[in-house]
């Protein structure tokens, strides 16, 4: 028997480009939501991204499993057909600067007098209030302005280069998911739809919980560490220097990210090692019969270990120094490059990806859903839909007639896949 979805017969309408609330509704889509993606006619910009076929990687591993339709938001048409989708929809996910919603009625002032019962998600790049709200913006602004790339963008020529994946933009899928089921969950209780808001910055801080934080105690010594990396900057030290002196003066567990809890070069590539107590940190030096270190602070003696240690690593291959770290308990794995990880046995065991057909693109593989219940499906269910698939389709569901969906066809303000 088929299991069925928590959102069997959720109607959701999806005005956004490119990953976040795409994402969002890739997963509600997993649930079971039928998710409407509304398109401009040039279509959805990730589309020409890593293009293959007539479609692009990018948008086939942000979209499947939604129907499509294309309309043109500048048309004097267009307004009747939001609102017909509004009237349709449980639920709206909108992404687009402020001005923009205004302008093509896609606001929640607008959408709450034609559903009141409508979850209305809110997406901006920098959050609804603030000096720069009504900016637009992508991930890479958002790593720099969060913090989060400081501690997580690589270095080129001693410059900081955007961390690949965009984390902010499906991490922010994933928060919007959680508000969106928030929202169903007080419709049920209440009967009243709301706005509510999702962010690329109040994601990235949310990710940062454990780096972006201020105490009143360690004020003096923070306002010191900033002068440092300002006299730092001024005498030109590239920024992989500045971070350097800046990890030095605030991980206080430096030694453990040195020696126990990081990425090892072996014989034939790298593995990954992960211990964070006293009692894990014996098994590694049991392992390895490389004796522990008198202290845990990075002195002489202590970076002798590590060196003792990373050689220890380097004679030997990866599979060898995995089955030894299992075999005495310690956290070890694989380290992996992107496409290695999609064939990964673990990964594969738990559909963590999945293979999907396209009618023109062929077999192709995507991450699946991060989640599995027990009682319901939770799953991809198909592949990223043609530029204006469902067109037709949903223009039928929205109550339209055969020969009002021909006008607007020829009109341009709708487009199938046919056209």
């Amino acid at each position: 028997m088929t299991l069925p979805g928590v959102l069997d017969g959720i109607k959701i309408v999806e005005f956004s480009q490119n990953a976040a609330i795409p994402h969002c509704g890739r997963l509600l889509a997993g649930l079971g939501a039928d998710v409407v993606k509304v398109e401009p006619p040039v279509g959805d910009a990730m589309r020409y991204l890593a293009p293959i076929g007539d479609d692009g990687r990018a948008y086939l591993t942000t979209n499947p499993g939604k129907r499509a339709i294309v309309l043109d938001l500048t048309s004097q048409e267009a307004p009747s057909l939001v609102d017909r989708l509004f009237a349709w929809a449980d639920v709206a996910l909108v992404a687009m600067k402020p001005a923009d919603l205004e302008r093509y009625g896609l606001d929640w002032d607008h959408a709450r007098t034609i559903n009141p019962r409508l979850v209305h998600l809110t997406h901006t790049a920098l959050g609804p209030e603030g000096p720069a709200a009504h900016h637009g913006g992508y991930d890479v602004l958002v790593q720099g302005r969060s913090g989060i790339g400081w501690t997580m963008n690589r270095t080129r020529e001693g410059t900081p280069q955007s961390t690949r994946p965009a984390v902010n933009d499906y991490g922010t899928g994933m928060v919007s998911a959680f508000a969106v089921m928030a929202g169903l969950r007080h419709r049920d209780q209440t009967g009243e739809g709301q706005r509510i808001d999702t962010s690329l910055l109040g994601t990235a801080m949310s990710l940062c919980t454990p780096t972006v934080a201020w105490f009143e105690q360690d004020a003096e010594g923070y306002e010191r560490l900033q002068e440092e990396i300002d006299a730092l900057r001024l005498g030109g030290l590239t920024f992989a220097e500045q971070r350097e002196h800046y990890e030095r003066r605030v991980e206080a567990a430096g030694g453990v990210f040195r020696l126990y809890f990081r990425h090892y070069p072996t014989a034939d590539g790298l593995i990954s090692v992960a211990g964070l107590s006293a009692h894990l940190f014996a098994k590694l030096h049991q392992a390895t019969g490389i004796a522990a270190p008198p202290r845990m602070a990075v002195n002489d003696e202590f970076l002798a270990v590590v060196d003792a240690m990373e050689a220890f690593f380097a004679e030997r291959t990866s599979s060898e120094l995995i089955e030894l770290l299992e075999a005495h308990g310690y956290p070890c794995g694989p380290y992996n490059t992107p496409h290695e990880a999609a064939f990964d046995d673990q990964v594969r065991a738990n559909d963590f990806v999945v293979e999907l057909e396209h009618p023109t693109v062929g077999r192709y593989a995507t991450s699946g859903m991060p989640i599995r219940m027990e009682k319901a499906r939770a799953e991809i269910r198909g592949p990223s839909p043609r530029l204006g698939e469902h067109t037709r389709e949903v223009m039928t569901d929205l109550g339209l007639d055969d020969s009002t969906i021909d006008a607007l066809h020829e009109a341009g303000v709708v487009k199938s896949i046919d056209d």
